[in-house]
């Protein structure tokens, strides 16, 4: 994680990282929660916060 990349490879890791936590949402966070999240949705920060716990634990 010390090497240096480009603007370009950055964006490329945030879009596959943006894709992971869509089908980390659809698959499988969603099979743990009650309700369906997917239809009802979430507070912006509540979002969020779920975004930055899900970067947390998978990097």
């Amino acid at each position: 994680m010390d090497n240096k990349i480009s603007l370009d490879k950055f964006c490329d890791i945030l879009v596959k990282i943006n894709l992971d936590f869509t089908d980390y949402i659809l698959e499988d966070w969603e099979s743990e929660e009650t309700g369906n999240t997917k239809l009802e949705g979430l507070t912006e920060n509540e979002w969020l916060n779920l975004y930055i716990n899900y970067i947390k634990k998978e990097r």
